[in-house]
């Protein structure tokens, strides 16, 4: 927007009524103070302050405006190019031949079109609308706006919100009426909870400055002020207002609560707002000297306290969920000798300002501590995996080599034990045999006919059993086996030292079993006598086998 852009319907009649000067705008109408404001950034109004209060002027640039209709700073309208006669004759189709002869000699001058002032493009509005939002303190609220100027805060934030910063994002609230928020929020969601008091608070809060003037007045319960000094806490309130305004900020009350509490928002950020009268003390004078009011009373006090007509503000920052904790940040302004409160409104907003930036400093340190933080823990996982994984590769090789070592000796031994058994079969298949010999000879040399053929029989079962376990016939024994077989996993564990023989890790020792446990029942004599199986239920053996 700028200074030279055409004002709407409210901004020009609010011009004209200051031009004619017959009914002055002042303070006294804050209803046209954000219009006023407007009017003054394009310098075409002055707005100077006496006793705390302003009044509104017209400058040489609002005249200028009210007379020709724009600003004196537009720039001059940009004229078009006229196109030459060879051009203009090659373009226009040539007139009849009745009608040249009956036109006039001289020709009429095309009329020139005003030039458009220069619009600013999408990139330039988005990137003014951000900076707009980044001073108010990343929350922006434009109070009831008309149609034509939500309109262009809408098409503004279409512009806008693809070119937020880095780590936020753009929203708006109030499309159709009421205020128009617009609020630049972290996408971390640490504004989500501000964001939705804002947004909800639309429809829970009074922001008028009337109305919330009204509503104190009604019930200002919640000050400690006597009625005296309420017009002064009204007009402080008033005065607290214009500032806010000023800083695109605004003052309301919930209509949530039983006692208004104005409610400053402003950077950002939401104070309440309190106000407390001090009280002086004064001599104590009973109606009626000498006297007790009460037949308990024993002692007539010598002082009493009452209003002093000097004021204290307290606006206050609560953490929680509510406005009814002790703890958060706090700041008060008293009258002075030299200062009344009301000349003390500036420093209020400052100490308000350079909170918001020492929060936000905190809240940038916070973040980059917890970054560090965040940075500290995933270097100190990747060093853990890049240990466990150096871990798994040394025990992977040791596993390797212990299988290769185990691996010879589980050969060896299988060998040595296939061929000590096929040994051992061959050496009973030859004492079988000969003994199967001795059987036949005793046969042959025997009388009894019956007691040679059963020797006979013995010896030819002998000699076939002798024949089946002889490890060099009929391809058994050491033929049936490979010699390069490679070892089980179960012929490799006696070798591997604890090793698992699938896979690189260590096996848990088998736990031994358990002895038995003696049976109570079972004396020294049946330990001793075992008397074998009986009839009935085991235990203790009856009295009478003892």
């Amino acid at each position: 927007m700028h200074r030279w852009s055409p004002l709407n319907d409210r901004q020009f009649a609010l011009l004209t009524r200051i031009g004619d000067g017959a009914d002055p705008v002042t303070s006294d109408s804050p209803e046209f103070a954000l219009t006023a404001r407007a009017l003054k950034e394009r310098r075409l109004i002055t707005m100077p302050k006496q006793d705390g209060k302003w009044q509104a002027e017209i400058t040489d640039a609002g005249r200028f405006y009210l007379e020709h209709g724009h600003h004196p700073d537009r720039p001059e309208p940009t004229p078009r190019k006229q196109r030459s006669a060879g051009s203009e004759q090659r373009t226009r189709p040539a007139p009849p031949t009745q009608k040249q002869e009956t036109a006039p000699s001289t020709t009429k001058p095309a009329p020139q079109r005003a030039a458009k002032p220069p619009q600013a493009s999408s990139a330039e509005i988005g990137a003014a609308l951000i900076a707009e939002v980044q001073q108010a303190g990343r929350f922006l609220r434009i109070p009831n706006p008309s149609d034509q100027e939500r309109a262009r805060y809408r098409r503004a934030f279409d512009a806008a919100r693809q070119r937020a910063p880095e780590g936020y994002h753009l929203k708006y609230s109030g499309r159709a009426k009421g205020d128009f928020f617009l609020g630049l929020l972290r996408v971390s969601g640490e504004d989500d909870t501000e964001w939705n008091r804002i947004r909800l608070a639309r429809s829970r809060v009074i922001s008028d400055v009337e109305d919330v003037i009204a509503a104190v007045t009604a019930d200002h319960s919640a000050f400690e002020v006597s009625e005296e000094v309420l017009p002064r806490v009204l007009s402080l309130l008033r005065l607290l207002a214009e500032q806010a305004l000023a800083r695109h900020g605004e003052i309301s009350v919930s209509k949530k609560r039983k006692q208004p509490r104005p409610l400053l928002s402003v950077h950002g950020r939401t104070y309440e707002v309190g106000f407390r009268e001090r009280q002086k003390q004064v001599r104590y004078v009973p109606k009626q000297p000498g006297r007790r009011t009460y037949d308990w009373q024993r002692v007539t006090p010598a002082h009493r306290f009452e209003p002093s007509g000097e004021l204290e503000l307290l606006i206050s920052e609560h953490s929680g969920y509510g406005y009814g904790h002790s703890y958060g940040w706090k700041k008060e302004w008293a009258d002075t000798a030299k200062k009344p409160l009301e000349e003390q409104v500036g420093s209020v907003f400052r100490a308000l300002k350079a909170h918001a930036e020492e929060q936000e400093r905190a809240r940038l340190e916070r973040e980059a501590e917890q970054r560090r933080l965040r940075e500290e823990r995933e270097r100190q996982e990747a060093e853990r995996r890049r240990l466990e994984a150096e871990r798994e590769e040394r025990e992977r090789r040791e596993w390797e080599t212990a299988v290769g070592a185990a691996s010879i000796k589980a050969v060896h031994a299988v060998r040595a034990e296939h061929f000590g058994t096929a040994l051992e079969q061959w050496k009973v298949a030859g004492e079988i045999r000969v003994f199967c010999g001795a059987l036949d000879e005793a046969a042959a040399t025997s009388d009894n006919a019956v007691e040679a053929e059963r020797l006979r029989e013995w010896s030819a079962w002998g000699t076939a059993e002798a024949d089946r376990l002889d490890p060099t016939m009929n391809g058994k024994g050491l033929a049936a086996l490979d010699f390069h077989a490679e070892p089980t996993g179960d012929q490799l564990r006696p070798f591997l030292d604890g090793w698992n023989p699938h896979r690189p890790e260590k096996e848990k020792p088998s736990a031994r079993p358990e002895p038995p446990k003696p049976d109570p029942w079972r004396g020294s004599i049946d330990a001793l006598q075992d008397q074998g199986w009986r009839y009935g239920r085991q235990g203790r053996a009856q009295w009478w086998r003892r």
